[in-house]
């Protein structure tokens, strides 16, 4: 079943005035493939998924599709309730998509056999391989035996995004059912799920605007000096990124490398636009380690 794996870029949903600017996510893709990244993760947490519609998940689709038919297509189907969840996963597949991710509902606070229920119902409703997205900073979160019941019920379930920053739940899997797919959701712990052998793969956040970095992950015995030097690297750049919310700091990055246009969904305070210049500045200068990085 472990199709899945190896470094994965969630992709931005870049607009313009609002508006979806599909010109901008072509060159986005065209950027990650550029640099040897081989499968994206469309409408997850740094695609803002709440905020996009049906008709731009499958304008985002299609292009994805159309101009990268190499790329392998993770997608997000979140929402807030079953039904649009199956409507989404239905659009999905029918574009083309390799795997689903499926969080769990968003903006109320549901029990374990809500989840269980809920993720249950969806499985049988579809027909692509899903993977289960644990997404406990905007959802309420899985529990590692909610996991393992999940897949226990359905073959379905290919394997699971983990964005908790915890590893219990990679454990557990790794544990008792270890045919399935383990992919590691949040950056910051990437290194060492790697070390302790505990990860197939990444769907990366940095990695929609640091693909190299990302990808020397992979490229390094996790005990060399190289692998040290990457999570040094990550560690310092998501600790840059962390003051502003999920995912501004990496549209700021984005753009200031011409990846995409940077539009935030709200408007930047006074404090906001200072902590973004500030950014911008730092980014400039802490460049050129990367490059170095990118040439390791």
């Amino acid at each position: 079943m472990k199709h899945f794996s190896g470094a994965y870029a969630a992709v931005l949903t870049p607009r313009r005035q609002g508006a979806l600017d599909c010109a901008s996510f072509e060159r986005q893709l065209a950027f990650l493939v550029a640099h040897g990244i081989k499968g994206i993760a469309i409408n997850g947490a740094t695609g803002e998924f709440p905020d996009v519609t049906e008709t731009e998940l499958a304008a985002l689709l299609q292009s994805a599709r159309e101009q990268f038919p190499q790329l392998q297509i993770l997608c997000g189907i979140g929402s807030a309730s079953l039904r649009t969840t199956v409507r989404l996963g239905r659009l999905a597949s029918q574009a083309g998509a390799s795997a689903l991710l499926l969080p769990m509902p968003y903006f109320f606070r549901y029990r374990q056999d809500d989840l269980l229920a809920f993720a249950s119902a969806v499985v049988e409703k579809l027909e692509p391989p899903i993977l289960l997205y644990n997404l406990p900073q905007f959802t309420t979160g899985l529990e590692p035996s909610t996991v393992i019941e999940l897949m226990r019920r359905h073959e379905q379930i290919a394997g699971v995004k983990d964005s908790s920053g915890l590893l219990d739940i990679m454990r557990s899997v790794t544990e008792q059912q270890p045919d399935r797919v383990r992919l590691i959701g949040n950056d910051a712990v990437l290194a060492a799920a790697m070390q302790d052998s505990l990860c197939d793969g990444v769907v990366s956040g940095v990695a929609c605007a640091l693909p190299e970095l990302i990808s020397s992950f992979f490229h390094h015995p996790v005990a060399s000096s190289q692998f040290e030097h990457s999570r040094a690297l990550l560690d310092e750049f998501l600790a840059r990124i962390g003051t502003l919310p999920i995912p501004w700091g990496l549209k700021v990055i984005s753009e200031a490398r011409g990846i995409t246009d940077g539009e935030f969904p709200l408007p930047l305070s006074p404090e906001r636009r200072a902590e973004v210049a500030a950014l911008r500045n730092w980014f400039s200068a802490w460049s050129s380690a990367l490059s170095r990085t990118d040439k390791a």
